[in-house]
């Protein structure tokens, strides 16, 4: 099975809602948002369908967003492929939310950086980030404990594939560290029972 089938497959288990939850909770309805890399697009298909919000998701795979597409027919939501590192095809203070899952703590500083800077370009006053993205914490007893069923069973190889990368990330508080320097407000949430954080940049 391809990689995008079988993360769009994920993306549909009652954990991954789980995941996007504290996402979802934290977007007001009928807001605009860009979804930087939106993968498979369940983050946009949810909040298209459920809150009326205004979407646009974006990734480097082709693949990804072919598989996206077939999420979001009967939505409203838009769909662009971007290049790595480049700048983002939007109007400056344009957006309310955008939003990045899963995706910050796998890449280097710089890329990082690209993409915070042009995030802060393109939000609104008082425009958010919002970062998901697993803490690396926890154990195998506690996902049994809170995820036990057949249904969830990719927990179990997200946990594994992630949390050698999720675990420094979430110790170096880099997030943090950049609001104080670009005068942004920062709060952060540990959520799914410890198994994730959410954090929020407001400019």
């Amino acid at each position: 099975m391809k990689f995008s089938k079988f993360f769009s497959n994920v993306q549909e288990t009652p954990w991954y809602r789980d995941f996007l939850k504290p996402v979802i909770n934290e977007i007001t309805d009928n807001s605009t948002l860009l979804d930087i890399g939106t993968g498979t697009g369940k983050l946009i298909q949810i909040l298209s369908s459920e809150k009326n919000i205004d979407c646009v998701g974006v990734d480097t795979s082709s693949k990804m967003l072919l598989e996206a597409q077939k999420k979001l027919k009967k939505t409203n939501t838009k769909l662009i492929e971007i290049k790595t590192d480049k700048n983002l095809p939007f109007e400056s203070n344009t957006l309310n939310y955008i939003t990045i899952c899963s995706v910050l703590f796998h890449l280097e500083k710089d890329s990082i950086d690209i993409i915070l800077k042009e995030s802060r370009r393109l939000l609104k006053n008082q425009g958010k980030i919002i970062v998901l993205t697993p803490t690396g914490s926890g154990n195998i007893l506690t996902l049994l404990k809170n995820y036990f069923s057949p249904k969830n069973l990719s927990i179990y190889i997200w946990f594994y594939a992630t949390r050698n990368r999720a675990g420094p990330w979430t110790k170096n508080l880099y997030l943090e560290q950049y609001a104080l320097t670009n005068s942004l407000k920062y709060k952060r949430k540990i959520v799914m029972n410890g198994f994730a954080q959410v954090e929020v940049l407001e400019k």
